[in-house]
């Protein structure tokens, strides 16, 4: 999305921040008036929880956009990128804004504005943006989200607005959506809300965040398994099945509770708030459905609805598909959401073992539950395990993309060789850096913008 090629973690945002603005100037022949930064984040713990409304463990990392914007007089926005597979893109603020062709990374730029419309009450001018960023994309480090947080708020910017960094995080999922994907809300507010040195346990419906500490003499070490996996194509679909799925279990377990329930299910998330105190898991008994894919007219008959209004109430398209395995999908998000409860009371107590064996486990359910992994991704998994890491998993939506390795300092070094020989020296074309695909990350602070 907004790779520019493989830069080392540790280059300095500054020196970014120096060449973009020269960039600028060659680009559109002034100076940036701005320089909007967003993060890119790893998930610790916590997948495909965010969107059910239940909550996750994220840190910010030392890879980001950078956007470069000074304001026009009208409403045009033109978008460049000095990455040179990203061709520069014009549109015009509006209500709507028509997207451009599927998969455009433009889009992005376009969603971000469309939510800046709203904040300014359909009355803002354009700006001229120059982005650079050095997330891989495609890799789960949330290059997507990241850009529509830096575009948001340069644009805001440009038009003088300030808008608590909460209500942007709230307000952008939402956003995002434009782009064809049911993303959640974890990736916009680690990128706006993170605090250096620590992760994140957020909370949605409301949002609520709280600083986590990482344990000491521990890296965070991510190894990209060379497979992409964008969501804004091939990987779409299959995301946007499982976000459908949640919601068919939604609807079986309102059937199943009856007038246990006080009102309907609008995420999983809901039995946190409506039965506080019970285990989440206690819910599957209610999901009475083999652990093989359904048919539509199968679930129907179950709820008791026609296929045709159970199809309308979960927003399933087409496009969705028409097999859908609900109960191992909950099974996941529900053992997955009580993972997270337990990480957090061990990382405080500074338990690093037994929160890396529940990153192996949470690995284990997105495999077999929730089918969001591959070849690539089990071999890196197992490497790392095998090189010393105390926890690894996939992280991000899945479908390729990258694994978080937990390891102990004193093997590191161990371990990031015993990473490329094992994994790396087969699959790279000889001479390529192995160092140029896993990286160590610290946790960083949260998006800014600074005027040039």
């Amino acid at each position: 999305m907004t790779d520019s090629g493989p830069r080392r973690p540790g280059e300095s945002e500054d020196r970014r921040g120096a060449a973009l603005l020269q960039h600028y100037r060659q680009a559109y022949g002034r100076s940036a008036a701005l320089v909007a930064r967003a993060p890119g984040r790893v998930n610790l713990l916590g997948e495909h929880t965010d969107y059910n409304g239940l909550p996750v463990l994220p840190m910010a990392i030392d890879r980001s956009v950078l956007i470069a914007a000074t304001p026009r007089t009208d409403g045009v926005v033109n978008v460049g990128n000095v990455a040179s597979p990203f061709t520069a893109r014009t549109y015009t603020l509006a209500d709507r804004i028509a997207p451009f062709a599927d998969g455009d990374w433009g889009n992005y730029s376009k969603a971000a504005a469309q939510a800046v419309m709203r904040l300014c009450d359909g009355v803002a001018r354009g700006a001229d943006l120059l982005v650079d960023g050095n997330i891989p994309s495609g890799a789960g480090l949330s290059s997507s989200s990241a850009l529509v947080v830096a575009t948001a708020l340069a644009l805001l910017a440009a038009n003088d607005r300030e808008v608590p960094y909460t209500t942007l995080a709230e307000c952008l999922p939402d956003a995002e959506r434009y782009v064809g994907t049911l993303s959640g809300g974890m990736d916009h507010a680690v990128s706006l809300l993170a605090q250096a040195g620590h992760a994140l346990r957020i909370d949605f419906v409301p949002l609520r965040v709280r600083t986590v500490p990482l344990p000491a003499g521990y890296s965070v070490v991510v190894c990209h398994s060379l497979v992409t996996a964008e969501k804004s194509r091939g990987a779409k679909r299959a995301y946007n099945l499982r976000v459908v799925e949640c919601r068919l279990a939604c609807r079986v377990l309102e059937g199943a509770l009856g007038g246990g329930l006080p009102r309907g299910l609008r995420a999983l998330g809901d039995l946190v708030s409506l039965f506080p105190g019970r285990p989440l898991l206690e819910f599957l008994e209610y999901l009475d459905l083999p652990e093989r894919p359904l048919s539509l007219d199968e679930l129907a008959a179950v709820i008791g609805t026609s296929p045709e209004r159970l199809r309308a109430d979960c927003e399933s398209g087409a496009d969705a598909g028409d097999r859908f395995n609900v109960r191992r999908r909950a099974r996941h998000v529900l053992a997955e959401a009580e993972r997270v409860e337990q990480a957090e009371a061990r990382l405080r107590a500074g338990d690093a073992l037994g929160f890396g064996q529940l990153m192996t486990a949470s690995h284990a359910s997105c495999r077999d539950d929730y089918e969001i992994s591959g070849p690539e991704l089990e071999a890196l998994v197992a490497a790392a395990l095998r090189a010393g890491a105390v926890g690894a998993r996939l992280t991000g939506a899945g479908f390729g993309g990258c694994t978080v390795n937990l390891v102990p300092d004193a093997g590191l070094h161990a371990f990031l060789r015993r990473i490329d020989r094992d994994f790396y020296a087969s699959r790279l074309p000889a001479g390529a850096p192995a160092g140029d695909y896993r990286y160590i990350f610290k946790p960083q602070a949260g998006a800014q913008v600074t005027r040039a």
